[in-house]
């Protein structure tokens, strides 16, 4: 992006306030995305706005900021903010408390299902000047009478989208109604679709056009597909577990009660995992989060809804065991990898029936996702014999000729012993190598690769 073309070099270019920039350098922040460079100066002017961009565009910093710049400090809710889920609410609730250390004064509230009603009410009559809100516990509220939006004057709504398709936007028609001044609107979608609009045209006074990435691809996303049997589904997950290097991983499936299974098998054989779904108490998903972004758990089992605010840098590996519903899911899901400019990898399971899918999704990256091999048996068994070798050359390694020397020895046993040997061995080494991953492993788990 050339951000010359809209005048804007730094941070310092948008006019914002001293304070807030004073913060903006000092949490990190250099140069503005694009989304950002479109919509912070428009936001300012106090324009409609209507944008389409990608997740991890960088879109939260585009209403926040002007947010914080035009908020005044006084007792009113002056800015509402609602979102899909509670994993979005909490995001943007803690992207705000980065800014609201600093200014102290302003009051910011996030209401959700799952939170607790008595803090809310507590919290509600300590009049917020900022509220982000799910449709449902804000209508809720409404009809209590435990909130007003007499006095709004910024209204957003994040991840339209998804709104749409989870059955809220008729409850943000109902909160629209109660906002009765003249007050500012920015819609954010990561898709652009007939209903989008047609609710645009509803609730937006000549709203500011801004529509990223329309046929842009994620380079930092290198997307594969492999056709499987599905009585062997489990068994190829397993030979990808073994052989993908990956620091963080997400196995996205299509029901609650299959996460708990999943998550549960990959448990009994030793990897650090859970399932995220949206039966998970709130206090249990929030932990289960960080534990993930603190590298506790390294993989992830969970379905679409559970997984709307993830935002993980290091997640480099996406598996989707189960077919995505539509081609907005799939995008959905591998846009939890590749972010914050590093290079991801997404996997697509398939059967022979899922070809028309797999035909549409090529059509829209461009022909960009190509066939991987399921891992086979010398794939598996050369993969372990390295494993093995990395082990003999950390706690054996001298030097060049001892690791010859070992590497010569394995070779030469192996070519001499039976099949039963082989496997006593093969399997003795395992244990040693991989710990409580193989521990239970079994000759016939073993036999199954060939």
């Amino acid at each position: 992006m050339n951000l010359n073309q809209f005048n804007i070099n730094n941070f310092n270019d948008f006019g914002l306030n001293k304070e807030l920039l004073k913060i903006i350098y000092n949490i990190g922040y250099k140069i503005p995305t694009e989304i950002q460079v479109r919509c912070i100066p428009a936001f300012l002017r106090g324009k409609d706005i209507l944008a389409i961009a990608k997740t991890g565009s960088g879109k939260t910093a585009s209403f926040v900021l002007p947010i914080l710049n035009n908020i005044k400090i006084n007792n009113d809710l002056q800015v509402l903010i609602i979102t899909p889920t509670r994993e979005l609410v909490i995001q943007i609730y803690n992207f705000f408390k980065l800014f609201i250390n600093y200014f102290k004064k302003i009051k910011i509230l996030s209401l959700y299902g799952g939170q607790n009603y008595n803090i809310e009410f507590n919290n509600l009559k300590n009049k917020p000047n900022i509220v982000i809100a799910t449709p449902g516990r804000l209508l809720d509220h409404i009809n209590r009478k435990t909130i007003y939006l007499t006095n709004i004057k910024i209204l957003v709504i994040d991840e339209a989208d998804e709104m749409l398709h989870m059955g809220f936007i008729k409850d943000v028609k109902i909160i629209i109604k109660n906002i009765k001044i003249l007050h500012q609107t920015a819609l954010f979608s990561a898709t652009m679709s007939f209903h989008i609009y047609k609710i645009t045209k509803n609730i937006m006074n000549n709203p500011e056009e801004i529509i990223l990435n329309k046929n842009k691809i994620n380079l930092n996303i290198v997307q594969y597909y492999c056709f499987i049997n599905y009585k062997f589904k489990i068994n190829t997950l397993m030979k990808f577990l073994e052989t993908e290097n990956f620091i963080r991983l997400i196995i996205f499936v299509k029901t609650k009660d299959f996460s708990l299974k999943l998550s549960s098998l990959l448990e009994k054989k030793g990897y650090l995992s859970s399932a995220l779904n949206g039966d998970i108490n709130q206090n249990l998903r929030e932990k289960i989060i960080l534990n993930f972004r603190n590298g506790l758990i390294k993989i992830l089992v969970a379905t679409d809804v559970a997984s709307r605010g993830l935002d993980i840098s290091d997640v480099n590996l996406i598996i989707n065991y189960d077919l995505p519903y539509n081609i907005n899911s799939y995008i959905h899901r591998i846009g939890r990898t590749g972010r914050a400019n590093n290079i991801g990898k997404a996997i697509l399971f398939l059967e022979k029936k899922d070809l028309k899918f797999l035909n549409l999704i090529n059509k829209k990256f461009n022909n960009n996702i190509k066939r991987i091999n399921i891992p086979n048996f010398n794939t598996l068994l050369d993969f372990r014999f390295n494993k093995i070798l990395d082990l003999i050359k950390k706690n054996f390694y001298r030097n060049n000729l001892i690791l010859n020397f070992y590497k010569s020895f394995l070779e030469k046993i192996i070519n001499n012993l039976d099949n039963k040997e082989i496997l006593d061995i093969t399997l003795s080494l395992l244990i040693l190598v991989y710990e409580n991953n193989f521990s239970k492993i079994s000759y016939k788990d073993l036999l199954k690769f060939k």
